[in-house]
Order: structure tokens, then sequence, then C-alpha cells
């Protein structure tokens, strides 16, 4: 239960509020307790006070008594005074005077009112001293007064104290978040620790630095391999895509080695491309290559000569709907988008249609392939996510997911089995214009 308290009080409040809160109530719950010990205190201080009072108040009556000084009726503004020398018959004695013994005490109730009352007996006779209780519940309800003011003040001095304290416990942290808001991933970044002289504090900040210190590890190793990899990919890439140009413009060479060699052009093509979409991924910040116009109905173009092949072999209905598209992307990450999406659908469409568009608005493919169940189809753009019949590694349309969270776009999938699938991707994502 406290548990549940717990996260739901950090999930409704802030960290300051809390710390608020968590004094007020500290100091509610202190007030509380200390005004109900106060309140019995009191009450069995005022008992033991009355009846001293009446004690020493029956003292003075048996001297009087003795020395035959009246002393029987009204005593002072609240207190009545009885003399009887037989009590249990005695008609004019209050009947619930009756049953008090000698050097008894006793709070009665009489003609709706409360009393304390004592019983001294004297020569024979019994002295019965009756003392107002509304006295001393006045006095009550002014220490009830004082109680409860008090509480109010200590209630509002509390919160105050707490919204101070609160500021002053909570500064180096939110200091700490500033320095952090500023840090700037594989630059260089002075450490935290060095501005917290408070030892707590700065076991935090220390802890800071070292999770920074490891990430910008990472982070140089991430980009001396992207360094690496961009030339030491693209250079035999290059050798490769070069050599087979070549061996296409032979003029003896047979059709089946032409065609092998062709088949070769294309891969290294692609991978060139897939290299550069792997490498805009792994930038976190725009590269100069990287900031460029691509036009995505060309890419498309050979996107479908790569994939003719696959398309007739498949048996399937293409058709296609493409408008120039100007992309701020290099034209490898398109090809990376386009062909993953496209080769997606071939491999799952045989003896089917398949639907090509590509608009400034968006890139949609549909298809009339065997279709994804429901249960599915919410897992397709995680990583290496693969169903029963796909032949995939589950990496296209994770990267594909990728690019377009890098970019902006919104990506959608809707799929029936035995219908076909829906993939879209929309560049503009403002609701107003959807």
């Amino acid at each position: 239960m406290i548990r549940r308290l717990g996260r739901a009080l950090s999930f409704a409040f802030g960290l300051r509020a809390r710390l608020s809160i968590g004094m007020l109530s500290i100091a509610f719950v202190a007030c509380i307790g200390f005004a109900l010990a106060i309140h019995e205190f009191v009450d069995i201080l005022q008992d033991e006070l009355q009846f001293d009072t009446l004690d020493r108040e029956l003292v003075s009556l048996e001297l009087d008594y003795k020395h035959d000084v009246p002393i029987s009726g009204r005593r002072g503004h609240s207190g009545w005074v009885y003399v009887s020398p037989d009590p249990a018959h005695d008609a004019g004695l209050p009947g619930v005077l009756r049953s008090l013994a000698d050097r008894g005490h006793a709070v009665v109730q009489y003609e709706g009112r409360e009393f304390y009352t004592a019983r001294r007996d004297v020569d024979g006779s019994a002295i019965f001293m009756m003392l107002n209780v509304e006295d001393v519940e006045e006095f009550e309800d002014r220490l009830a007064t004082i109680g409860w003011a008090t509480l109010s003040l200590v209630i509002v001095l509390a919160l105050l104290i707490g919204l101070g304290f609160s500021y002053l416990i909570l500064r180096p942290v939110r200091r700490l978040a500033e320095r952090l808001s500023n840090y700037q991933p594989g630059q260089s970044n002075p450490p935290i620790a060095a501005d917290y002289g408070d030892p707590d504090m700065r076991d935090i900040a220390e802890s800071f630095d070292a999770l920074i210190g490891r990430f910008d590890a990472v982070l140089a190793r991430e980009k001396a391999f992207t360094e690496d990899a961009s030339h030491e990919l693209r250079t035999p890439l290059a050798v490769a895509l070069n050599a087979s140009e070549l061996l296409d413009t032979m003029p003896d060479l047979d059709e089946r080695a032409r065609s092998r060699a062709e088949r070769v052009r294309h891969a290294c093509e692609r991978m060139h491309r897939l290299v550069t979409a792997l490498l805009f991924l792994a930038r976190d910040q725009p590269h100069p290559e990287d900031e460029c116009l691509s036009d995505a109905a060309v890419v498309l173009d050979d996107v479908l000569v790569y994939q003719r092949d696959a398309i007739e072999a498949n048996r399937i209905a293409l058709t296609v709907h493409a408008q120039p598209t100007p992309l701020p992307l290099p034209d490898g990450v398109i090809y990376s988008v386009l062909h993953n999406l496209i080769d997606n659908a071939v491999r799952h469409t045989v003896d089917g249609s398949l639907h090509v568009e590509v608009t400034p608005r968006r890139i949609q493919i549909v298809d009339t392939g065997c279709g994804l169940p429901e249960e599915a189809l919410a897992h397709i753009f995680k990583r290496q996510y693969r169903t029963a019949t796909s032949p995939g590694l589950g990496i296209g349309l994770y990267l594909v997911s990728r690019i377009c969270d890098r970019q902006g776009w919104r990506i959608e999938a809707a799929s029936e089995q035995g219908v076909g699938t829906r993939i879209e991707i929309v560049f503009d994502t403002d609701p107003a214009t959807d």
C-alpha cells in the first residue's frame, strides 16, 4: 500500500513538491501527536488539580464546621456545599451524592451539568462539596483554540520551511541537470564533479562523469569505425564496380558471362548504396555529402531494374505511379528505403500484383501477397524480427524505420492474411494535410 502510494505521488508531483509534502506531513503528524498528548495530559492534570482543590476546600470546611460556622449552601459562583447527618436518607441531599463514600471523589451529572464532588465525614455528619465543571471546560476550550491556532501556524511555517529547504536541496540537482543538458556527445566536455563540494553530490556527479566518459569512448570508437568503413569498404567496392563495368565492355564476352558481370555490377552498386545508408544512420550530425537532393522517382527506376528478374519470376503484375520527388538525402539512403520495401513485397507475393507509388507527399507499396497475422504486424519494424515464412534476416524494414525516424517521416503498415500488405511512408507529418 505504501509503495503504491509512493508511486502515485511520484507520478502526480515533482521532487520539490514531494519534499514539501513530506516535511509538511511530518510536521502535521508531530503536531497532531503532540496535541493528543497535551489533551490527555490536561484531562489527567485537571482531574488531579480539581480533586486536590476539593480536598483543600473540605479541610477548610471541616474547621469551620467544628467551630460552628455555617457552611451549607452556595460557595463561590460555581460550587455548592451540603451537610447531612444521614446521607442515605436525607431527602434534601442530591441523589448523586448519597452513594459517595467518605474521602471519596467522583464526577457526576446533576441537573444537566457536570460536577466534581468530594465527601468528608466530621463529628457524625457528612460534608459534600460540588464544583461546576463548566469553568474547567471553558479553560479547555481556550486551550483548544490556542492549540488549533498553534497547529495552523506550525503547518504554515512547515510549508514555508519545506519550500525553502526543497529549493536549497534541489539547487545542486538543478545545476547538475543544466550541466547535463549542455552535454554534447563526442565533444570536449569539462568534468561536472569539480563544481560540487558536497560529498554526496560529488559522488553523483562523478558517476555522471564516468558515464559520460564511457559514452564519449563509445562514440569515438563508432566515429573511427564509420570513417574507416567509409574508406575501407568503398575502395574495394569501387574496384569491383569498375572491374564489372570493364568486363561488360569486352566484345568477346559470351552472353552468360556478360549476364554474370551485370549481376556483379548491380550487387556492387547495391552494396555501395547500403554502405551509404548505414553510414548515414551512424552519423549523429549531417555529413557534407549528405546535404544533397536526390530524386526518389529516379532512384525507383534503379530499384525496379534490380528487382525485374524477381518480379517476373514470381509472375507479379507491376503498376507504378511516380512523380518527381526531390528529397534531402543521398540517393543510397533513398535506394535502401525503396529496395527494402519492394524486395519485401516481391518475396511474399506470387501470382499477384504490386503497386508502387512515389510522390512528393508519400511512398506507398501495396501487394496482394500472403499478408501478415495481426500479432506480427506490430513487430515488423523491430530489429531482427522475422515471421515463420520470412526468408530475410529481419534487418530491412528495421533499417527503413530508422531512416524514417531520423527524417521525421511517419511510416504505417496494414496487412491481412491472404489479402496482402500495404506500407506507407508519409513525408508531411502535419495532421492537417493528411
